[in-house]
């Protein structure tokens, strides 16, 4: 061997120290990222009110305390947000921090599913119920159709009772009521009035004849007590023996009302003049019962 090869080999390094060597001369992210917020003049009070992460964050990556675990990715986020900030390539300093590994299945658990599976598959194979034979539906069917057929007369006859409950229940249409018209006078007695108002209590109405047959008297009863019927515009009330009142409305020309109620009826005509009065049938004059056009009297 010449002096020559002894000195070439004397001046070769190994690689491993040379990687080692520099190394050792490369800034650490932390100190990067210090070196380049320094040369901005920025504080690390100034660098968290704008990125809006805080101080202790902001130091622990310049001391090169990077997230670890779950954490990895959001903590790999941030240190790029910051690098980008302060002018870094954020690519760069990404490379020289812990590289997040994808979190594959534990050895084993394939195989340990796998078994699993075929174990419980075995198991409700094993014990699971076997499909319905079509002999057992058929039974099913029969038999409902022959307890159909059994109590058919009897669900026939319910329907049967129902439908007739129903019909008697129905309310029947009844013929419209005629309505009531007040008829001619039919009594000369009970157009027969005092001659003057008394100042005293108000005059009753004078009775119907009591010789009249039993026929005719029913045939009364079954109209209404008073009927009025306005020729003008009038206003009337009606009272019964309990102090009820029965009718309190103003009338228009050409309308009509009728009052039925327990007697005595005390009656008040506000407009005597325009107002016709039937008293159970019979026309009644209201010309001795009227004092300054408003009449006043009672019906027994």
């Amino acid at each position: 061997m010449t002096n020559a090869d002894e000195s070439t080999i004397g001046l070769r390094v190994p690689s491993e120290f040379a990687d080692a060597t520099l190394a050792e001369k490369a800034p650490s992210v932390g100190q990067q990222l210090q070196r380049a917020r320094l040369d901005l003049g920025m504080s690390l009070e100034s660098l968290s009110a704008r990125l809006k992460v805080s101080v202790p964050r902001l130091q622990a990556f310049e001391n090169n305390q990077f997230e670890k675990g779950h954490n990895l990715h959001s903590g790999r986020a941030m240190v790029a947000s910051v690098a980008r900030f302060l002018g870094l390539d954020a690519q760069a300093l990404l490379a020289q921090l812990p590289q997040p590994t994808p979190q594959g299945p534990a050895p084993g658990m394939h195989e340990a599913a796998g078994a699993f599976t075929k174990e419980t598959r075995r198991t409700m194979l094993r014990d699971a119920p076997g499909p319905v034979s079509p002999v057992w539906w058929v039974a099913l069917i029969l038999l409902l159709l022959a307890g159909l057929i059994y109590f058919y007369p009897q669900i026939a006859q319910i329907a049967q009772m129902g439908q007739a409950a129903l019909t008697t229940a129905a309310p029947q249409p009844s013929a419209p009521a005629a309505p009531a018209t007040p008829s001619e006078p039919q009594d000369a007695a009970v157009q027969a009035v005092p001659a003057t108002l008394p100042s005293g209590p108000m005059p009753e109405a004078p009775a119907l004849p009591t010789e009249l047959d039993r026929g005719a008297s029913t045939l009364k009863l079954a109209q209404p007590v008073l009927v009025f019927k306005a020729r003008g515009s009038t206003w009337i009330e009606v009272t019964d023996a309990k102090g009820t009142v029965l009718l309190r409305r103003t009338l228009a020309a050409s309308e009509a009302t009728e009052v039925l109620g327990d007697l005595p009826l005390a009656v008040v005509v506000g407009r005597a003049d325009h107002t016709d009065v039937w008293v159970r049938g019979a026309l009644f004059s209201l010309e001795t019962h009227t004092q300054d056009n408003v009449a006043r009297f009672k019906v027994p």
